[in-house]
């Protein structure tokens, strides 16, 4: 614990960088705020932005952290979709380091120190990321989920999405220098953001530690409709394209989730799983 304090006392400042709308659970806000409380670090800012107006449960929950964070709120009237709302809010961001978090994950009390001594330590990486434990709707561990840690492997499996969104900390000075999110895209910004990323020749890198708790429902395969499938493999056909990949596999890997997307849900559950078996960032 003393060596704990001791690195938390040498910190430099950085923002975290949050998007919530009306459909966000105010128990699982209420879980990542704390969670944010509990950090060995905590940010001097708090970026959270309201894509469209919020439930009354939601605006209790943020009223209730008005003591203990340091959240800005940035109020979009109407609700854009994500890749909006993050944009919003981190052309708002103060400091060039920001950690990026969902309202439904909860962060380990040492993933904002670790990151940013990362960062710190690194100044050639723009883009680093955690391993993650998979937690079900009450917060029981499902899975964990590895993920190359070196730039050259990540490069390797770009295509199968070499992050876990919630997960990263970067440079805002790099990703807006690529312009940012996509704000075209419905879902699975970040997937395009780091194809986009590897194509500007930014470096990557995850961190092998279990750093946060990635809520995973049912929900999941309710958003992951066909069409969402679809958009997500032109996006992965666009980005082998312009990072001049040629074997097939990662093509018709890329087009997989359009199968996951038309089974039923218990069907999609199964297929899931066995693709998380075979999944090429497994470490």
């Amino acid at each position: 614990m003393e060596e704990i304090v001791q690195k938390a006392s040498i910190r430099t400042n950085f923002s975290c960088l949050i998007a919530s709308y009306f459909k966000d659970d105010p128990k699982q806000l209420d879980e990542a705020l704390n969670s944010i409380v509990t950090q060995s670090l905590r940010p001097e800012e708090i970026i959270f932005v309201e894509d469209g107006p919020l439930t009354s449960d939601l605006y209790s929950v943020l009223d209730s952290f008005n003591e203990k964070l340091p959240i800005k709120r940035v109020v979009i009237k109407d609700n854009k979709g994500l890749g909006n709302a993050l944009n919003v809010g981190l052309k708002v961001c103060s400091y060039d380091i920001v950690l990026r978090m969902d309202t439904d994950d909860i962060c380990h009390e040492q993933r904002f120190e670790k990151q940013v001594r990362f960062l710190i330590d690194n100044p050639d990486v723009s883009i680093v990321g955690t391993w993650v434990k998979d937690v079900n709707e009450i917060g029981d561990i499902i899975a964990e989920r590895t993920f190359p840690t070196s730039h050259e492997d990540l490069l390797r499996v770009i295509w199968a999405c070499p992050f876990a969104h919630p997960t990263v900390a970067f440079r805002k000075s790099a990703i807006e220098s690529i312009g940012s999110y996509n704000t075209d895209i419905k879902r699975r910004q970040d997937y395009e953001l780091w194809m986009r990323a590897a194509k500007h020749g930014l470096k990557f890198a995850n961190i092998p530690e279990f750093l946060l708790y990635y809520r995973f429902t049912d929900d999941y395969y309710m958003k992951n409709n066909f069409q969402v499938a679809f958009q997500q493999a032109k996006m992965g056909w666009k980005g082998l394209r312009e990072l001049s990949i040629s074997s097939v596999y990662p093509y018709l890997a890329v087009a997989s989730p359009m199968a996951r997307a038309i089974l039923p849900s218990f069907l999609a559950k199964k297929l899931h799983a066995i693709t998380r078996k075979i999944d090429p960032r497994r470490q």
